[in-house]
């Protein structure tokens, strides 16, 4: 009754009352008017998505930004593109023995370009936003590429465990591409085997499972057989003309693309979608890549991952690998929670097993970048050239 009675009684009507843009900013929260120290730390607190939208706010906020980028990107790479120490790695260019226990904003505090006033600082901070928006990009299109064979109740996101191992392979990938197959070999740089043997047996099985996944995307996507293209289109001399030969010619020309590395085949799967890569130097040419520049080094992981997985079993006198070595991308395992618990207890009993332990089968070229196994040179663009 009482209620009924209040919003019966009539209510006077009051003038529309036009407020000027001042008048509405007044007495409320404005990000331009608070002191720096608070907007570093707001920043600070935020995803990377949030930081790049931050950016954008008004010339004022990146000038803030700008300035302390560094302290704030430290903490956001901590949160969200662990490891650390693999992470800077990969962006780094070259090879750096060991991987250490700096953190993030130790790393950042060595990158160069520090002192070198306000465009070096710019400079390096695109750098680093750039890597880690490449590394964002991988990890939503992985999940694709992870779960292309599985049924539709069976496609997912991954958890944050699974995507830190993604990000662990990744890494370690790309790490590995910079230093062996960018030809930029030296008489300082490791042996492709011994380069794998710092890392351990759960880390292999991580990092086999990304690169397979990548090769069968890249194998579906990129290079596809004559066979694949057949099943499609149903001619074989059409599809003679638009795949890339079968059997052993398609594996040594996935094993010469693969050699592009991260990056590069991030913009042939991802970027080059409905893209024109014509001209002279086709799809390479679009890429800033020539054809010398990836076949002057051979596709060396593959073999170095698989001679440090044969050569601590023979160590440990296993009969075979603790973790399967084909059968990627499938449901379970790699990067992927085990389907066991026994099997993911595995992760931790080989979680440690890295170091530059014993012999291996087979011949490196120093400053060649040639991996011999056997006497076979692998990962050709064109199959039986030199």
């Amino acid at each position: 009754m009482l209620f009924s009675q209040i919003v019966s009684q009539p209510t006077p009507m009051a003038a529309p009352v036009v407020e000027t843009g001042q008048q509405r900013l007044k007495g409320r929260l404005v990000l331009d008017e608070l002191p720096v120290e608070i907007v570093v730390e707001i920043a600070t607190n935020l995803d990377f998505e949030g930081f790049g939208s931050m950016l954008c706010v008004s010339s004022f906020m990146r000038c803030i930004l700008q300035k302390y980028w560094r302290y704030i990107l430290s903490s956001i790479i901590e949160r969200e593109f662990t490891p650390v120490g693999l992470f800077f790695r990969a962006f780094e260019t070259g090879e750096v023995t060991g991987v250490g226990n700096r953190s993030a904003r130790e790393w950042l505090g060595r990158l160069t370009g520090v002192g070198g006033g306000r465009d070096g600082r710019d400079r390096e901070m695109d750098r680093i936003i750039n890597f880690c928006r490449g590394v964002k990009l991988w990890e939503a299109e992985f999940q694709r590429f992870r779960f292309y064979d599985c049924d539709v109740g069976e496609m997912r996101l991954m958890n944050g465990r699974e995507r830190e191992r993604f990000r662990r392979g990744l890494f370690i990938w790309d790490w590995f591409a910079r230093v062996h197959h960018a030809g930029r070999q030296t008489r300082r740089t490791t042996e492709p085997v011994a380069f794998m043997r710092r890392f351990s047996t759960t880390e292999l099985h991580e990092l086999n499972d990304v690169w397979e996944t990548v090769w069968a995307a890249v194998g579906r996507e990129v290079c596809p057989s004559v066979t694949a293209v057949m099943e499609v289109i149903g001619d074989r001399s059409l599809a003679e003309g638009i795949g890339w030969g079968d059997g052993e010619e398609n594996r040594q020309i996935l094993g010469t693309v693969m050699k592009l590395g991260p990056g590069n085949l991030l913009r042939l799967l991802v970027g080059g979608r409905g893209e024109d890569w014509g001209g002279g130097g086709g799809w390479l040419g679009g890429l800033g890549v020539s054809l010398g520049e990836i076949e002057d080094t051979t596709e060396a992981l593959s073999m170095a991952v698989l001679s440090v997985r044969h050569e601590r079993e023979k160590m440990m006198g296993m009969e075979r690998s603790p973790f399967p070595v084909e059968g990627f991308p499938g449901r379970y395992g790699g990067v992927l929670d085990h389907e066991t618990e026994e099997s993911e207890e595995l992760r931790v009993v080989h979680g440690a097993d890295g170091g530059r332990e014993g012999p291996y089968s087979g011949r490196y070229i120093r400053g060649s970048g040639i991996f011999l196994m056997g006497g076979v040179r692998v990962g050709r663009l064109v199959a039986g050239t030199d």
